[in-house]
């Protein structure tokens, strides 16, 4: 059927002159009437729906707000319980650690006294062992030394007596060389004299001519 039609019988509540049979403008009126009870219906449902979860929200958020409340209480009681735990654990644990550090300290200072005392022996004894190596090591070095001193002395004299000869062998050598030096400079000054005067003599004799 037509939307226009549906609107005239809704409007008329009578039914069109098309319509050629009653039962079907009944029909069409109990529709209506059930269109309107169910759209009135789903409004009043969904008012209800809307109260009843403002309704749930609200007992919800109590009661959250309530658990809240409860478990922030649990949690200052804890907290104030471990609190007093952590305070107790911490004056033990500081008490242990003071009667400890005292004992370490005392056994530190035993130790220390026990190593001073034995370095101080051991110093001892190192410097004995020490001095008696100097006063061996002295010995044996002036011993050493007196023994040098003797070979330098007769290397000493060996060689003075060595260099002497040494220094009269070339004396004589010398002396003899400078004997020959002169005398072969008295032999060369003659020769050139002797050839100057003949070639002088030479010279003469030409221009005389």
């Amino acid at each position: 059927m037509p939307e226009e039609s549906l609107r005239e019988i809704a409007a008329t509540n009578e039914p069109p002159r098309t319509l050629a049979s009653p039962e079907f403008f009944f029909l069409l009126q109990r529709l209506d009437r059930l269109d309107e009870k169910l759209t009135k219906e789903i409004r009043d449902g969904d008012q209800k729906s809307g109260e009843r979860i403002s309704a749930v929200e609200q007992k919800l958020s109590q009661r959250i707000d309530a658990v809240e409340q409860k478990l922030n209480q649990r949690i200052d009681t804890v907290e104030q319980k471990l609190s007093q735990r952590i305070d107790t654990v911490e004056q033990k644990l500081s008490q242990r650690i003071d009667t400890v550090e005292q004992m370490l300290s005392q056994r530190i200072d035993t130790v220390e006294q026990m190593l001073s005392q034995r370095i101080d022996a051991v110093e001892q004894k190192l410097s004995q062992r020490i001095d008696a190596v100097e006063q061996m090591l002295s010995q044996r070095i002036d011993t050493v030394e007196e023994k040098l001193s003797g070979c330098i002395e007769e290397v000493e004299h060996k060689l003075g007596q060595r260099i002497d000869a040494i220094d009269g062998k070339l004396s004589n050598r010398i002396d003899t060389l400078d004997d020959k030096l002169g005398n072969l400079r008295f032999w060369a000054i003659s020769a050139v004299i002797t050839i100057a005067v003949g070639f002088i003599g030479t010279i003469a004799t030409l221009l005389y001519k």
